[in-house]
C-alpha cells in the first residue's frame, strides 16, 4: 500500500505527517490549512465544498471542475477528487507519496551537506 507525505515547501522542519493513507493526508492538509471541506452529489457528480477559514462572506459556493467527479464509485470519486490536490496543495500544505517525499529529502541534503531531518531508510 502507498504512503502519502504532507508538508509545507515554507517549512524547514521537514514532513507533518507521512506513512498516511491518502484520506489520511487529505484530511492532515486541509486541517493545517485551516479549511473546512465536506463531499456531496450535485446531480450525479461527487462534488467537494471548500470553505477556507479566511473565506470572505462572498466566497463562491459553486464547486470548480477540479473539484467534481463523475466516478459512479463514490469512494473512486473521492480519491480522484483526493489526488487532484497533491499537484496544487491547499494554504501552503502539499501532499506527495512517501517515496517521493524521500528521494527529495536525499537531493536536499545532499546539496545542503546537512544530514536529512529524519531517516531515509526505506524498507
Amino acid at each position: 500500500m502507498m504512503g502519502f507525505t504532507v508538508y509545507s515547501p515554507a517549512d524547514e522542519d521537514g514532513a507533518q505527517a507521512s506513512g498516511l493513507t491518502l484520506s489520511e493526508a487529505f484530511t492532515r492538509m486541509m486541517a493545517l490549512a485551516h479549511c473546512d471541506y465536506a463531499f456531496g452529489k450535485i446531480n450525479g457528480d461527487t462534488i467537494l465544498s471548500l470553505t477556507p477559514a479566511d473565506a470572505p462572506d462572498a466566497f463562491p459556493t459553486e464547486p470548480p471542475p477540479e473539484c467534481r467527479s463523475k466516478q459512479l464509485d463514490p469512494d473512486k470519486a473521492r480519491a480522484e477528487i483526493m489526488r487532484r490536490f497533491m499537484k496544487h496543495g491547499m494554504g501552503g500544505y502539499r501532499i506527495v507519496t512517501d517515496d517521493e517525499w524521500l528521494r527529495e529529502e536525499r537531493r536536499r541534503s545532499e546539496q545542503t551537506g546537512l544530514r536529512p531531518a529524519r531517516r531515509l531508510d526505506v524498507e
